[in-house]
């Protein structure tokens, strides 16, 4: 004979979210993205819906972008759509992208294109590095050389109160180095910070 019996301590089911929208959808997943047997990605999500060749992602977060089997970077994103054919990743909404902790860019829309392992934001980015704090009409970097692009009127602030405007910079993650390029414009803030003030 088999009891079973229910206790207070056991937790309520998880409400699914109701849409209007009559495809499947799965709540609360985990999405691992592959190409030639090879990890580049994965990230949990709050749900995820079938939307053609596309798979549409919501509430990202714990994603990780993967290089020969190991993670280097992560992000965050109030949306996303997947590219099940390609593997291609499209991240929107307040996109954070973190790389090895030490370098922060945030953005509103941001491509994970597979076959060139490349990260592009086609629109306005911020990148953290150090203390610097770098803007710029678009960036592309490509993962494997560890090199980011930044163009269109690039303003780097530097501590202290500097500021650099260029139209392009070159920024060398592993060696932590920063390149203008182009005719650009440094302002300085006579008497900057004092040593040792916020």
């Amino acid at each position: 004979m088999l009891l079973a019996r229910r206790t207070a301590e056991e937790p309520a089911p998880v409400p699914v979210p109701v849409t209007d929208d009559p495809r499947p959808q799965l709540v609360s997943t985990r999405v691992v993205g592959r190409r030639q047997g090879d990890r580049q990605f994965e990230l949990d999500a709050s749900a995820i819906a079938d939307d053609g060749d596309w798979i549409r992602i919501e509430a990202i977060e714990h994603g990780v972008l993967y290089r020969e089997g190991e993670a280097f970077v992560t992000f965050t994103a109030r949306q996303g759509r997947w590219h099940r054919e390609s593997n291609d990743l499209v991240l929107s909404g307040d996109v954070v992208l973190v790389y090895e902790g030490r370098v922060e860019l945030r953005t509103d829309r941001l491509e994970w294109r597979a076959a060139q392992e490349r990260v592009v934001s086609p629109g306005p980015v911020e990148l953290n590095a150090g203390e610097d704090v770098i803007r710029a009409a678009s960036m592309e970097a490509d993962l494997a050389d560890e090199v980011v692009y930044l163009r269109g009127d690039v303003e780097i602030e530097r501590p202290g109160g500097g500021r650099i405007e260029v139209p392009e910079v070159v920024y060398w993650l592993a060696e932590d180095r920063l390149e203008g390029r182009g005719r650009g414009w440094v302002r300085l803030v006579l008497g900057g910070a004092r040593p040792g003030s916020p």
